[in-house]
C-alpha cells in the first residue's frame, strides 16, 4: 500500500510527443517520491526537445518538481480526457508549457491501485537482469513501483529513431526499443520509507557455536521498525531448505543460527500495512578473495589493413598490455569441498544442453548430407505463414531439394540468393545464362506441379555472407550454405532474437534485384553481340 504521509516531495519527468499544431502526446513518464527528509531537487529549466527524424514530430522532455500529494493526484488523475502537463508546486518553477493540454489513453493498474510491487527477476529466488527488470527506470535505488499502461498505438515510428530512443533513455533510464511496453504510459515510484539500510553478515563459528548471520536494521530519521517483519528464504544445493518469519526486533539487530553458511541466503521485509519493502534474492556469502598486484607496462599500438586488398584501409587497436605479478594474497579461508559448488555446476551444464535444444542446435557431422537436407525439408514444412531462404549461393537444385516439402496454402516463400549462384563456370560460353535460365525453369516446375509460388531476389555479392532460414516467427542460422551443408562437419542453430534479422532481410529484399529483372538483363548481356 501507498502512505503519502511518508513523503513531501516528488519529481515527475515527462516525455510526450508532438505533431505539428497538435498537444503533446504522453509517451512516457515517472513520478519518483523522494525519499523522508529529503531536501527538493533544484529547478529544471524550461524543456528539452528532439526531432523524429524526418516526421515533423518533436519529443519534449521536462522535469517537474511537486509535492507529493500534488503529484499522486496528477497521477492518478490521468486519463480523464482533459489531462494536461503537471504545473510545479513552486512558483519559481513555472515555465511557459506547463500545465499546457496533453493526450493520453485510458490506463490499466497494474497492480490494483493502491498496491505497490517490488521489481524482482523471473522468480522470487532471482535476481532482475538487463532486459527482465521490470522496472528498470527506478534507478540505483531500490524502490516499490505502481505502473498505468496506456495505448501504445502510433510510436512504432519513433523506436527506429535510433537518436529519439537515445534521448528518452538518457532522461528516462529506460530504453522503450526494448521495453515497448511502457509506451503511451506512466509509472509511480515509491523509495522505500522507512529502512535507511539494512546490512547483513556471516558471523564465523567457534569451538562450541557455528556459524550464524546477522542482520542489522537502521530506521531512517524519525522511523521506527515496530510492526516490520523479515521472512528468510535458505538454498542450499538447489533445494530450499528454510523460510521463516520473524518480527524485527526493536533495536533492528537479528542474529539467526544457521551452523554452516555454505548456501544461498535470502530475505523479504514486509510491513503489515505498507506490505513488502524490501526483497533480496539468495546470494552466498563471500569467504575466500584472491588479491594480487601487478604491474602493468605501456600498451602499444598496432595498425592493420582491414582486408587483404592491396587498397585496403588501415585501423588501430591496442595491443594486450603486458603484465608482471608483483604480489599475490589469498584472505580468508581456503577454498575447500563445497557440494554447491559441484551440484551448481553440474545444473548449469544442464541448463545450457536445455537452452541448446530449446534454440535448435544441431550439429551435423562429416558427409551428414542426407540428415541435413531432411532437418531443413522439415522446417520448411512446418511453415504455416512465411518462408524466407537468405543464401547468395542458392541455386535451381536447392529450389527442388527443399522447396517441394512447403505448404503451398497461404505461404509466403521469399528466396535471396545472389549473383555469386549464377557464376559462370571456366568452361561455360553463355556468361552463366543457363544457370539463371534452369533457375527460373525450377521456379515454374513448382507452381505448376505444387501450386508453389516462389518469389526470388538477387542481391550483389557484396550484399550478404550468411545464411538464414526464417520459418514464420523463428530464424534459423545455418553454418553453411544450402548446396553443402552437412558435407562437411556444420552447425545450425534458431536465433533467440529473430525481429532484428527479419526486419533486415526484409529490407534486404526492397533493395534488391527482382530475379524476373535480373534474368531480362542476363538476356539482354547475352544477346549482345561481342565486340
Amino acid at each position: 500500500m501507498l502512505d503519502i504521509d511518508h513523503y513531501q516531495w516528488a519529481v515527475i519527468r515527462l516525455a510526450v510527443l508532438r505533431s505539428p499544431e497538435q498537444p503533446g502526446r504522453l509517451l512516457f513518464a515517472t513520478v519518483s517520491l523522494l525519499s523522508p527528509n529529503r531536501p527538493a531537487p533544484v529547478q529544471m529549466i524550461g524543456a528539452q526537445t528532439c526531432k523524429v527524424g524526418k516526421s515533423g514530430n518533436v519529443l519534449m522532455f521536462r522535469r517537474t518538481v511537486l509535492s507529493a500529494e500534488a503529484a499522486i493526484e496528477w497521477y492518478r488523475s490521468l486519463g480523464s480526457g482533459k489531462d494536461k502537463v503537471p504545473l510545479p508546486s513552486r512558483t519559481e518553477d513555472i515555465e511557459p508549457h506547463d500545465h499546457s493540454p496533453m493526450v493520453t489513453s485510458q490506463f490499466i493498474d497494474d497492480p490494483v491501485w493502491p498496491h505497490l510491487g517490488l521489481p524482482m527477476g523471473e522468480g522470487l529466488l532471482s535476481h532482475p537482469t538487463a532486459y527482465s527488470h521490470p522496472a528498470p527506470f527506478i534507478g540505483s535505488v531500490p524502490s516499490r513501483v505502481h505502473r498505468r499502461f496506456g495505448n501504445a498505438e502510433g510510436f512504432q515510428a519513433l523506436l527506429t529513431d535510433d537518436n529519439a530512443v537515445g534521448f528518452i533513455a538518457r532522461r528516462l533510464h529506460i530504453n522503450l526499443k526494448h521495453y515497448p511496453e511502457y509506451l503511451g504510459s506512466v509509472a509511480l515510484i515509491a523509495p522505500n520509507p522507512l529502512i535507511k539500510q539494512i546490512d547483513n553478515f556471516m558471523i564465523p563459528g567457534t569451538a562450541d557455536k557455528g556459524e550464524s548471520i546477522l542482520y542489522r536494521f537502521i530506521p531512517r530519521a524519525g522511523k521506527t521498525l515496530k510492526g516490520l517483519q523479515i521472512t528468510t528464504f535458505d538454498e542450499q544445493a538447489r533445494l530450499l531448505t528454510s523460510f521463516q518469519m520473524q518480527d524485527i526486533p526493536a533495536d533492528g539487530i537479528l542474529e539467526i543460527e544457521k551452523g554452516s553458511c555454505l548456501g544461498r541466503y535470502g530475505f523479504v521485509v514486509t510491513h503489515p500495512k505498507l506490505g513488502p519493502l524490501v526483497q533480496r534474492p539468495p546470494a552466498s556469502f563471500l569467504r575466500t578473495m584472491n588479491f594480487s598486484v601487478n604491474a602493468v607496462g605501456a600498451t602499444p599500438k598496432v595498425r592493420v589493413p582491414i582486408s587483404s586488398s592491396p587498397n585496403a584501409k588501415s585501423m588501430e587497436y591496442a595491443a594486450a598490455a603486458q603484465s608482471d605479478v608483483a604480489s599475490r594474497s589469498v584472505f580468508g579461508d581456503e577454498p575447500g569441498p563445497n557440494v554447491n559448488e559441484r551440484i551448481g555446476a553440474a545444473a548449469a551444464r544442464r541448463d545450457k544442453v536445455e537452452k541448446a535444444q530449446h534454440y535448435g542446435q544441431r550439429w551435423f557431422a562429416n558427409n551428414s548430407r542426407v540428415e541435413a537436407m531432411r532437418f531443413v525439408q522439415e522446417q520448411i514444412g512446418r511453415a504455416r505463414s512465411k518462408i524466407i531462404i537468405a543464401d547468395p549461393y542458392l541455386a535451381d537444385l536447392q529450389l527442388g531439394q527443399f522447396l517441394y516439402a512447403a505448404n503451398a496454402s497461404g505461404v509466403q516463400i521469399i528466396v535471396l540468393t545472389s549473383t555469386q549462384a549464377f557464376k559462370a563456370d571456366n568452361k561455360s560460353k553463355n556468361n552463366g545464362l543457363a544457370k539463371v535460365t534452369s533457375f527460373n525453369e525450377q521456379r515454374e516446375e513448382l507452381t505448376k506441379n505444387v501450386k508453389i509460388n516462389v518469389e526470388p531476389y538477387v542481391l550483389s555479392p557484396k550484399t550478404l555472407h550468411d545464411r538464414f532460414l526464417v520459418i514464420d516467427d523463428a530464424v534459423w542460422f545455418l553454418g553453411n550454405s544450402l548446396n553443402a551443408l552437412g558435407d562437411k562437419a556444420s552447425m545450425i542453430v534458431k536465433l533467440p532474437d529473430p525481429v532484428e534479422v527479419v526486419e533486415r532481410l526484409e529490407a534486404m529484399v526492397k533493395e534488391a534485384t527482382p530475379f524476373a529483372s535480373y534474368l531480362k538483363k542476363r538476356r539482354r548481356e547475352t544477346a549482345r553481340p561481342a565486340k
